[in-house]
């Protein structure tokens, strides 16, 4: 709805003074028009940078703040402007007169002083000022005043005029007149009142820090509530590149690489302290502190952003609204949560500038003088204060009902403070402990395990932080696990969890702040001991407890790829970071698969995909940083040019990852290749330095080894066997495909040609990919003697079972036993190279079940035997998968799968011995 001038005036004595003193702005063409993006800030900044001298200045100051709040205040009481335009407007005309007047003093403080040196750079320095809070997020409410933090880069002197001063007293004196040009008042009144409390040390500390000085105040002395006011910090002034270097260097203060909920604890207390604050001086009606008030969805959005800002960046942003967005998107909260959220915000901040423009004042308070409540409910569009407070009242209920779900603590029962007092006690018995149900027999294990615990030597080393949070969460465990069922093994396996978290107290908070993610750990450590040593070596996998729709959900080939791209674009050019990232990553998706597969989420077939995804998207990752790693040291390689988007490396993947068929614990047999280009053209780089394709490929090769293999505190991303490449261990890491192709066709053993019926290309362009399968299609069809073969065949896997085959007496060897995994492998094998000269099908598919069914549709084996060869596979695959699970060998006892065995055997001996 749109009202008059007339109405602006009567809803703002502000609009009124000013306009009676400066009748120019009312005038409609000074506020009638929408300014576009950027025009305000470069129009005011524009007039104030080019004052003559200090009174000019501080005129132009003063007199483009009234002149362009008035006009703000007319937009937005005339419904001209929403929330999101006058939030801007006020933000970017603080930005323009805080800059101005910050050079216009720079350059004068040059002149007198000299320009300020940095000590290690020897490039000029220049004074950066953080906006904080509102301002940061460029949301500022209309009479706000703005707190700052001024920085600069590095130590030194200045040089150039007279006598050389110390950069730090160089730019506290700036500091000082930039805010004194601000907070003076005159004729013209103020500018803004300049709140500096929030730089290191408050009050007592210097006007402004070195980069250097503000990262050790973080390190050593940063606080809570500093890391929130640091989430939304913007450099409204300064230089912009040296401003990233800094948020660079506070990122790691402000979010933590893991999902940290001692945030939580912390948004909590100190929201404690303000609704103390605001009870103690009868600030209930205050839409900013009040419950219910605009704080509190700050509060909200700020914890998700701190909880889980680290592991995503998409969270780091400034502003309430788009983070409100993400929160959506990324489904930390329900859209009917977001909707009434939102709502609640923008009427919230309405009623607060529409308080502030009343008489240009920094108020939350609502109006107690009738004229002034009639004032403020007419501009919110209503006829009365009563109709205006109803609608008020419902978002603020709705506000603090999301407030406290978010941050509520659940009253402890009544068993939890038994526990506590037990857990705190000498636990040499369970008397006083009432209902828990605890079996006679297991009391004595329950004990010691829970002493040893308590006993061991990570508890022992525990901060006082550290332990008051074990303290805390230590009976919600205990009285999980006995609600859960007592079960010795599952107590310890928890236990060993918890043993490995502890000096990282932050996972017990995440545990306590989360019932769902406690309840997942017990469940997930019950059914394997595999998962339970993961979340032991790997903390952070702790996250993927929170979200039970994601942890049961694996994602396909095209959703890992996408995420391997997006960590890429975060970690740019730093390899440690990448090597470190791509492996947490890694176990995380895996994880998932594991937790699918244990809750029967997926079936046992598809397990293997995406283990095999996982891998692939891992290599794509790699291969690319490799590929942009090489670029940036040596060039393009000789063949391409500037012009060119390929990418000729190309990474076929033999056996488990060729087959699609991965299991928890396998290696990576891979052969790597280039394609397209000449061996022996050669790169340039900048320097002039060549390098011919067969050098940078080689190099290239060992690159991707060494990102792979290379441990980390994450691990390993996978083992990697590249003896499956052309003359084994003894030949090039990398070679062209032209030489893959002779060697194949030429010197490559039969054994070999058995290998190659499950090579696929997993990683390469469509050039590179499409290069080998039509070499691979017309290798595998050339006309072969199936009797040598089969011979050739019998010979290998008679060599294989005498070597490796661990079936005797007591147990039979899934794998290599006969009638087992390799025996069905091995029939395909033989069946592919010798017959797909006559069917030219058979060479289409890499895994064996797919191959299987070819064999059947060809009529090389019959319907029967064919469901028995699938049906025998599939049931050893999925307890190969199991046995995994439990951290066992791939052997079973000597009685099981005999008819499975049997089956097997008897297809083998009618195939391969008649």
């Amino acid at each position: 709805m749109e009202y008059s001038l007339q109405n602006a005036i009567d809803w703002s004595r502000f609009v009124e003074m000013v306009g009676r003193r400066y009748p120019e702005v009312l005038e409609e063409s000074h506020w009638r028009p929408d300014m576009a993006d950027g025009e305000l800030y470069r129009q005011v900044y524009g007039l104030v940078r080019g004052s003559e001298d200090e009174t000019v200045l501080k005129r132009h100051l003063r007199q483009q703040r009234n002149w362009q709040m008035t006009r703000i205040a007319i937009r937005d009481l005339t419904g001209l402007a929403d929330l999101q335009e006058t939030m801007r407007d006020v933000s970017d005309l603080a930005d323009a007169l805080v800059a101005a007047a910050l050079d216009w003093h720079y350059e004068r403080f040059c002149e007198r002083y000299g320009t300020p040196i940095g000590a290690e750079s020897g490039k000029p320095q220049k004074l950066i000022v953080l906006g904080m809070g509102k301002l940061g997020g460029q949301e500022l409410n209309f009479s706000s005043d703005i707190d700052l933090i001024f920085v600069y880069p590095e130590q030194g002197e200045t040089q150039g005029t007279g006598k050389s001063i110390s950069n730090d007293q160089f730019f506290v004196r700036l500091g000082q007149a930039l805010n004194k040009s601000l907070v003076e008042v005159t004729e013209d009144g103020f500018v803004y009142r300049v709140d500096m409390r929030l730089r290191p040390f408050g009050d007592a500390g210097p006007l402004a820090s070195s980069f250097a000085g503000i990262e050790h105040y973080y390190e050593i002395h940063g606080r809570a509530w500093e890391r929130y006011a640091l989430v939304k910090a913007r450099a409204m002034a300064g230089d912009a590149k040296e401003a990233q270097s800094l948020f660079d260097i506070l990122r790691p203060f402000v979010y933590r690489r893991y999902v940290d909920f001692s945030a939580m604890e912390s948004l909590r207390e100190l929201k404690q302290m303000i609704s103390a604050e605001v009870k103690k001086k009868g600030m209930q009606d205050n839409v900013k502190l009040g419950p219910g008030g605009i704080r509190e969805i700050e509060f909200i959005v700020q914890a998700f952003q701190l909880v889980h800002g680290g592991r995503d960046r998409t969270l780091q942003g400034r502003a309430l609204t788009p983070m409100m967005q993400q929160l959506l998107s990324l489904g930390f909260i329900e859209q009917e949560v977001y909707d009434g959220l939102m709502a609640a915000y923008t009427f919230l901040r309405r009623a607060e500038n529409r308080l502030q423009e009343w008489m240009d004042q920094q108020t939350h308070d609502l109006p107690r003088d009738a004229q002034q409540q009639l004032a403020l409910a007419s501009s919110m569009g209503f006829e009365d204060y009563a109709g205006f407070m109803s609608v008020l009242n419902k978002h603020r209920d709705y506000v603090q009902a999301q407030f406290v779900e978010v941050f509520a603590t659940e009253e402890a029962s009544e068993e939890v403070g038994e526990l506590s007092d037990f857990w705190l006690g000498d636990m040499s018995s369970i008397e006083g402990l009432h209902d828990i149900e605890l079996a006679e027999a297991d009391i004595p294990s329950f004990l010691k395990h829970l002493n040893d615990f308590k006993l061991s030597r990570s508890v022992g080393r525990l901060s006082r932080d550290g332990v008051e949070r074990l303290n805390a969460f230590m009976p919600l465990l205990i009285e999980a696990l006995l609600k859960h069922g007592y079960l010795e093994q599952t107590f310890v396996r928890v236990l060993k969890v918890v043993e490995s978290v502890v000096q990282r107290s932050v996972y017990l908070v995440l545990l306590k702040e989360n019932p769902v993610a406690l309840k997942h750990l017990i469940s997930l450590c019950e059914i394997s001991p595999w998962m339970t040593d993961m979340l032991a070596k790997y903390p952070a996998l702790m996250d993927q407890l929170l979200d039970e729709r994601a942890l049961y959900a694996p994602l396909d080939l095209q959703q890992l790829n996408l995420e391997v791209e997006h960590l890429l674009e975060e970690v740019g050019e730093d390899e440690e970071r990448f090597m470190e990232q791509i492996r947490q990553w890694r176990h995380a998706q895996v994880f998932r698969v594991a937790a699918a597969d244990v809750t029967g989420n997926v079936p046992i077939m598809k397990v293997s995909d995406y283990l095999t995804w996982i891998a692939e998207a891992v290599l794509n990752g790699v291969v690319t940083f490799a590929w942009r790693y090489m670029q940036s040291k040596n060039g393009l390689p000789g063949g391409l040019d500037d012009e060119s988007d390929r990418d000729p490396f190309l990474v076929l993947g033999y056996g488990k990852v060729g087959g699609i068929e991965l299991g928890y614990g396998s290696d990576l047999d891979i052969v790597m290749l280039y394609e397209g280009l000449s061996p022996s053209a050669s790169a340039v780089n900048e320097r002039g330095r060549s390098l011919e394709n067969s050098l940078y490929f080689v190099r290239m090769g060992q690159k991707v080894i060494s990102l792979m293999t290379t441990l980390m505190p994450a691990g390993v991303l996978y083992e990697v066997d590249t003896r499956l490449r052309p003359n084994g261990a003894s030949g090039l890491m990398v070679t062209d495909l032209s030489a893959y192709k002779s060697y194949i066709e030429n010197k490559a053993w039969n054994w070999e040609h058995q290998a190659f019926v499950r090579a696929r290309p997993v990683v390469g362009d469509v050039q590179s990919r499409s290069a080998f399968n039509e070499f691979r299609h017309a290798f595998l069809q050339k006309q072969r003697d199936p009797l040598r073969v089969r011979d050739e065949v019998i010979e290998m896997r008679q060599k294989m079972r005498e070597s490796l085959d661990k079936s005797n007496d007591e147990v039979f060897d899934l794998k290599h036993g006969r009638g087992g995994i390799v025996d069905i492998e091995f029939m395909v094998q033989y069946l592919v190279l010798a017959f797909s000269h006559d069917y030219p099908e058979l060479s289409e598919y890499t895994d064996n079940i797919r191959m299987l069914e070819a064999i059947e549709r060809v009529g090389l084996l019959s319907v029967e035997d064919v469901e028995s060869l699938v049906k025998s596979y599939k049931v050893y695959r999925s307890k190969y998968h199991r046995l995994a699970l439990q951290n066992q060998k791939a052997l079973v006892e000597s009685d099981c799968y005999l008819s499975e065995r049997e089956g097997v055997m008897s297809i083998w001996k009618k195939l391969m011995e008649t």
